[in-house]
């Protein structure tokens, strides 16, 4: 009998962190809420921008669960069950059943967005919750969830129970201008990496679908402003006034009403409105996002640092300042919920909601990871004495994340002002009046017809049916023809016409729906001899001021020219501009759309070549191991080898097998290490297991080396309160110790040889941490000894000098000078430690050693 056989049981892997969300703010246990009707009692939660409960939430400062947006679903058993095994969770819509899914054990729960390097530890958001991943078109109103567990206890969640918000959607426009001037440069994240922008944006707000679109660049040689006075960059002309990055009369009336305003303007089908108004009746959730420069009296100045009114003008389309003023375009101010002194609610805390960031398998914790327990605002929370948290974009917006690059709003602005910006109509194709919008009583989106404000200001509608127009053709590359004119003077230009790759076209009006003393139109020329007449104001439409105009036309329908005409009542017609357009232009790349039935499609496309040349690079090496982006990009995507090469498919399966067979040797270690230093026949079970896994390599480990300076300085290890810490020693004090012995593996960690289950971990201060492969800060580069680098920085001893005898091992920049120079280690390609679990390590390593010395 053989009383070693392999177990068939499943091993979790550890989870070195933790548990976020199974304490409350005291510190005491969280109770557990029983959501489940039922023999299985338990709290049920969903994650997608926030973690929410199924109901009740606006009583906790928070949103509501997004309909049509794929969810994580957490269910926590009550303590009081035991004996749980295994949950499943049963999907009905309606009464209908759409699925059955198995539940991840809690310790598979996704791990967060960890980002610390100076030995704080990681969380999870719990060690309690089971989950599962909910597709998005499940994610509707009438969900209903039967959840059982392997003893045949059941707890449902009926779907009256369940609270819904709108299905939104965001669409994002981006330009980059030149006012006078080339356009800028600069980090245009949204416009230069949109799949990249789009994806990683939309797991932070409660919308269901994002859409990116862009312009071409344009320089403007001409500009006109509000006052009719048009500026010429070919007679040496600058603006008349002064600007900076707030400031302007170009940026003003330019970028941010003309561009900004107008784009937007031209695919609600609006054809004019006064140029030094900045209203707009935001019909949907839509922004504009510009990047200008302009030359003003004072130099070429930059604008950004502003947002609101459907209007971004950026720097950067990334960090926080897209974060931010597009959180005043939702009609965040600045430090939501602050009163006085206290900044509470303009911070994350114990409550605020942890998001899931879908497409990387992780989540995204609310966690400031690399700031200091104590560096925060007035009244905002900390955690366990550790961290702080992370404020909201409106209120610093500092953040620290590994996986985004895009704030975290705090759940109680998400609840304010967030989730209902995002009740706006959207656009639909398929609904009759062009529009859809959220029935809170139906909670289903419904086809909606938008009325035109009943007070217009500055815009003209010109409609008469008192709705906004159905687009004819919904999302289509377009032609957006924008400028100035004055209805009075005669005075206009029109900018180069403009390509966008998203945009609506309509089947416009020729003609004014109220008589003017004047009429004025555009009339376009298309390629193939067809003619269309549109309307625009024969009026200003403010007092002294000249309009801007913005049509939308469709680019494969081939405009060629345009022409801006007004007419007095029985004179003849006066030719304001004429603007030859090119055609049989190259296409532009299309709009990336994120969410919904599209997916993260986008992404996969933009990061699966890079993932391909990753795997292609491990072929043929005894140990597949994947850090740093290609690992997240593994994690991402491997799920699926379509569109991976052969080759790639390959290194995909062996890296399965390899994790299988891993798996299987921890399995073992879990069930009998315990015996390996007394039995003989579990030593010898253990030699078979090996060589069927085909790890019986020789040596079983590394050779313990050195780790000195050229001075004869050496790394070692000590405990203080209870924490294992490198320092260096000096020469006098190094002896050969095991303290200071260190092994490399072939992942390039290297593990002190006195406690191999502990890592040197890459930070500001080097620290020694749980050896684990999910850890990149444990993989050094080693290729370049004697410089020890871990991406641009280097092991390094501070200051480059010993204080009574002692120093300490940071991580700097690297300078190739004399304190980042370390001797005595060499590389291999040892492959069984960087396989086995951090709790195994002892045991294996007490039987790697006894195996290697000769029998007596």
């Amino acid at each position: 009998m053989n009383n070693f056989a392999e177990p068939t049981a499943a091993v979790v892997d550890e989870l070195n962190a933790r548990a976020f969300y199974d304490k409350d703010k005291t510190g005491a246990p969280r109770a557990v809420r029983n959501d489940l009707g039922g023999s299985l009692p338990g709290m049920v939660q969903f994650v997608q921008s926030h973690s929410v409960d199924p109901s009740g939430n606006e009583a906790r400062s928070m949103p509501r669960l997004t309909s049509q947006k794929e969810a994580l679903l957490l269910v926590t058993p009550d303590p009081a069950l035991t004996n749980i095994a295994s949950l499943q969770v049963t999907v009905l819509r309606n009464g209908a059943p759409l699925g059955v899914l198995s539940m991840r054990q809690p310790d598979e729960i996704f791990r967060s967005d960890y980002a610390n390097n100076d030995g704080r530890p990681d969380y999870v958001y719990s060690r309690r919750a089971w989950s599962a991943v909910l597709p998005w078109d499940w994610v509707q109103a009438g969900l209903e969830l039967r959840v059982t567990d392997n003893q045949g206890r059941e707890g449902s969640l009926a779907a009256g129970a369940i609270d819904f918000a709108a299905a939104g959607e965001l669409v994002v426009h981006n330009i980059r201008i030149g006012l006078l001037t080339t356009p800028p440069g600069g980090s245009h994240w949204f416009r230069s990496n949109p799949a990249e922008a789009a994806t990683d944006y939309l797991q932070t707000i409660p919308a269901a679908r994002i859409t990116a679109a862009f312009y071409e660049d344009v320089t403007l040689r001409q500009v006109m402003v509000s006052s009719g006075v048009i500026y010429d960059a070919d007679k040496g002309e600058t603006s008349a006034t002064t600007g900076d990055v707030y400031s302007g009369d170009m940026r003003g009336d330019t970028a941010k009403s003309t561009f900004g305003i107008g784009i937007n303007l031209a695919n609600w089908g609006v054809t004019t409105s006064g140029m030094s108004g900045q209203v707009q009746p935001q019909v949907t959730q839509m922004v504009t996002a510009h990047h200008a420069r302009g030359v003003y009296t004072n130099g070429v100045q930059t604008h950004g640092l502003s947002g609101g009114n459907s209007m971004l003008t950026l720097i950067n389309s990334s960090g926080n300042e897209f974060s931010h003023e597009i959180g005043h375009h939702y009609g965040l101010g600045h430090y939501p919920g602050q009163n006085g002194n206290d900044y509470f609610w303009a911070g994350h805390h114990h409550d605020s909601g942890w998001g899931f960031i879908s497409y990387r398998k992780r989540m995204r914790a609310n966690i400031h990871w690399t700031r200091a327990k104590t560096d925060h605002l007035a009244g905002m929370a900390e955690l366990d004495d550790t961290y702080t948290f992370t404020p909201d974009a409106m209120a610093g917006g500092s953040f620290a994340s590994s996986l985004s690059r895009y704030t975290h709003y705090t759940g109680y602005s998400t609840k304010i002002r967030i989730q209902p910006a995002f009740d706006r109509p959207v656009f639909a194709s398929d609904s009759p009046t062009g529009y859809r919008k959220w029935d809170a009583t139906t909670r289903t989106m419904v086809d909606f017809s938008p009325a035109i404000p009943a007070s217009p200001g500055s815009v003209w509608y010109n409609s008469a049916s008192g709705k906004f127009l159905a687009p004819r053709r919904h999302g289509v590359p377009v032609v957006t023809l924008l400028g100035g004119y004055d209805p009075e003077t005669n005075k206009a230009l029109i900018y180069p016409a403009l390509r966008g790759n998203w945009g609506n076209v309509f089947a416009l009006p020729s003609q004014a729906v109220a008589s003017e003393a004047r009429a004025c139109w555009l009339q376009v020329d298309f390629a193939g001899g067809a003619q269309q007449r549109i309307a625009l104001a024969g009026r200003r439409m403010q007092t002294g001021l000249v309009n801007k105009l913005h049509v939308n036309l469709a680019q494969d329908e081939q405009p060629a020219r345009a022409e801006l005409l007004c007419q007095t009542p029985g004179q003849a017609a006066e030719s304001l501009y004429v603007l030859a357009i090119p055609t049989n232009q190259p296409a532009m790349a299309p709009a990336v759309v994120v969410g919904k039935e599209a997916g993260y499609a986008a992404l996969r496309a933009v990061e699966l070549p890079t993932l391909n040349t990753a795997l292609e690079g491990l072929a043929g090496k005894p140990l597949l191991n994947l850090s740093g982006n290609a690992r997240v990009l593994y994690d991402s995507w491997a799920d699926d080898v379509q569109g991976l090469s052969a080759g790639a498919q390959q290194v995909v399966q062996q890296l399965r097998d390899q994790e299988s067979r891993a798996l299987r040797l921890n399995r073992w270690l879990d069930a009998y290490g315990s015996q390996l230093s007394t039995s003989e026949p579990a030593r010898q079970a253990l030699d078979s297991l090996l060589v069927n896994l085909q790890f019986n390599i020789s040596p079983l480990l590394p050779a313990a080396q050195t780790l000195t300076r050229s001075t004869g300085d050496c790394v070692k290890i000590e405990q203080v309160n209870g924490v294992w810490q490198p320092y260096v020693a000096a020469k006098a004090q190094c002896t050969g110790a095991l303290d200071e012995r260190w092994l490399v593996d072939g992942s390039q960690r290297i593990r002190s040889a006195a406690q191999p289950s502990l890592c040197l971990t890459h930070g500001s201060n080097i620290s020694l941490t749980s050896c684990s492969i999910q850890n990149d800060s444990q993989a050094w580069d080693l290729s370049a000894l004697p410089a020890i680098k871990r991406g641009n920085s280097c092991m390094d001893l501070s200051g480059g000098y010993l204080t009574d005898g002692r120093g300490k091992l940071i991580g700097y920049g690297c300078t190739g000078g004399g304190n980042q120079k370390w001797y005595g280690l060499s590389l291999n390609d040892n492959l069984l430690l960087p396989l086995l679990r951090s709790r195994n390590v002892p045991a294996f390593f007490a039987y790697a050693e006894q195996r290697a010395t000769p029998a007596p």
